[in-house]
């Protein structure tokens, strides 16, 4: 890993940080901008496709590692950077406008959060699929076997 990559890498933890300990708690109506996607959106502007994937991948995992999401993010932000690379500009001498600036960063955010919510949509009916199958066939079996001790022990 080069001196640049790990530069970047090093930035990116601390908008982790930042995420994490600041914007975390600065939330608007339940709301919170998503930094690490800020600073991954940029890096598509500077760097290569691979670096890029990389940094997305190991950030995403680092936010989901503090917030407790387990590949959420890693998935969502790594999915957005392959896909949002081709459409992002990569030179200096490109300099975008704010309403395009702020278009390509709202649309790679609505993306980067259907895919967020769809993910975590499927995770938790999963779980929530198991808890139903736990609660109606594990609760009929438990209820059975303590009504046949309560059989089995019972006086006359």
């Amino acid at each position: 890993m080069n001196t640049e990559r790990l530069k970047d890498f090093g930035i990116g933890l601390g908008f982790v940080g930042l995420q994490i300990v600041m914007f975390r708690h600065l939330k608007v109506w339940n709301m919170q901008p998503d930094l690490v996607l800020i600073y991954i959106l940029w890096l598509i502007t500077v760097r290569d496709r691979t670096s890029c994937l990389f940094m997305a991948a190991s950030l995403g995992l680092f936010q989901d590692a503090l917030l407790d999401l387990w590949g959420l993010n890693m998935f969502s932000k790594t999915l957005i950077t392959f896909a949002a690379y081709n459409f992002i500009p990569k030179s200096d001498k490109v300099r975008l406008l704010i309403g395009q600036i702020f278009l390509t960063v709202f649309i790679a955010s609505l993306f980067h959060n259907i895919i967020f919510v769809g993910l975590s949509v499927i995770v938790e009916s999963y779980s929530a699929e198991f808890l139903f199958w736990q609660q109606w066939l594990g609760n009929a079996v438990y209820t059975t076997l303590v009504a046949g001790l309560i059989q089995l022990f019972r006086t006359q």
